[in-house]
């Protein structure tokens, strides 16, 4: 809002046009003038006062016309319009206010109420502004936060062997609760691990790249991923726990030589081991979500990975994803997709048939797709 406040008058009778600018004058407010509706329709387009004192009955334009032209265009800023006549019938006002006017006065005008109906129009005007102004600057601070996550995002090594890794991360706003990371260690395996921070946006964002770092960190020394997971899970619990967040992660160390695959797990969903012959059934392995509780124990078990297997990770965001009829994607149509889809591999397919399963609809949950697998022999 300018300073001072900018406020245009549209009245056709130039005596009360006269009164209502020394009124306002006195106030220090700016005041432009004009005689009709159409001209008053041009000049509000044109200055984009802040605020509008509209007569109703006019020559060429009504002011409940040219109100309801100035609520239907979408590229106008906010201008509070009050709607100054002689006209008391009630449903005159009614007119008025379903035409998009913000307040009513009745002729002749009382000085006082006038002038306080203005100093209110203007505070909603101004707060208005600020808002509008403090949503930008939220919007600008949310896509350098983008932008900064997408450093945690690591880059996919190509693997000995018949091995290989995809992977895509797709947050439900700016910013993403869930985390994957590739992470080559020194005896040739490498620690991937899918996680789920609970809610979303930048609360979890923040948590999710505290947990990453922490996880990284341990990583150097420690490669049994049972025993990280219970020096993360207790990390995770000293910072979070009075806040109330929690995380699932899924953790392999995989050598890609082999196939020999290690599995820990958090109270994450089961992964996928998916073969020619169908889903396999992965050994159960016991393990409490991250931050829950502190000194909690995690197993880890040992698979092989074949060729032409296919070990498939991901979020709740997933099965959870919901179409524009509100039904959920669910396990069912997961599998479905699986038993008719061709691969290894299967995930940028997954996530392809997701996308065009969704439709137009937006997304609640961050969703991740982690894969490894095997070509075949």
């Amino acid at each position: 809002m300018r300073t001072p406040p900018l406020i245009l008058i549209v009245d056709d009778n130039p005596a009360n046009v006269e009164i209502f600018k020394m009124r306002l004058a006195a106030n220090n407010y700016e005041i432009i003038t004009a005689l009709d509706g159409e001209e008053g329709l041009a000049m509000a387009k044109e200055r984009l006062p802040d605020l509008i004192l509209l007569d109703i009955m006019m020559p060429k334009m009504d002011g409940i016309e040219v109100c309801r032209h100035l609520r239907a265009d979408s590229s106008l800023p906010f201008m509070p319009i009050i709607m100054v006549t002689a006209k008391t019938d009630s449903k005159d006002v009614v007119a008025g206010l379903e035409a998009g006017a913000d307040e009513y006065l009745t002729k002749p005008v009382n000085h006082a109420a006038l002038v306080a109906r203005v100093k209110s129009m203007l505070r909603i005007k101004l707060l208005h502004d600020t808002v509008i102004e403090q949503s930008a600057q939220l919007q600008g601070q949310l896509k350098t936060a983008t932008k900064i996550q997408s450093l945690f995002w690591p880059d996919i090594p190509d693997l000995a062997g018949d091995s290989h890794i995809w992977a895509a991360a797709i947050p439900a706003a700016y910013v993403s609760g869930d985390l994957y990371d590739v992470i080559p260690l020194s005896d040739g395996s490498l620690l991937i691990y899918v996680a789920d921070v609970s809610d979303k946006g930048v609360p979890a964002a923040l948590v999710m790249a505290a947990l990453s770092t922490k996880i990284r960190s341990e990583a150097r020394t420690q490669y049994e991923i049972d025993a990280l997971l219970q020096t993360v899970n207790n990390s995770m619990y000293n910072l979070t726990s009075e806040e109330g967040f929690f995380a699932t992660i899924v953790v392999t160390r995989y050598w890609p030589h082999s196939g020999k695959m290690q599995l820990a797990m958090g109270g994450h969903l089961q992964p996928l081991w998916i073969a020619d012959t169908g889903i396999r059934n992965l050994p159960h392995i016991k393990g409490i979500s991250l931050g829950v509780t502190r000194d909690a124990h995690y197993e880890k078990k040992e698979i092989l990975l074949a060729p032409g297997e296919s070990i498939l990770l991901f979020t709740d965001g997933v099965i959870e994803a919901e179409n524009e009829d509100n039904e959920l994607f669910g396990n069912a149509r997961l599998v479905v997709f699986l038993k008719d889809a061709n691969g290894p591999p299967w995930g940028k397919g997954l996530l392809d048939f997701l996308s065009n399963w969704r439709g137009n609809s937006s997304a609640s949950d961050d969703l991740t797709i982690l894969e490894i697998w095997r070509d075949e022999n």
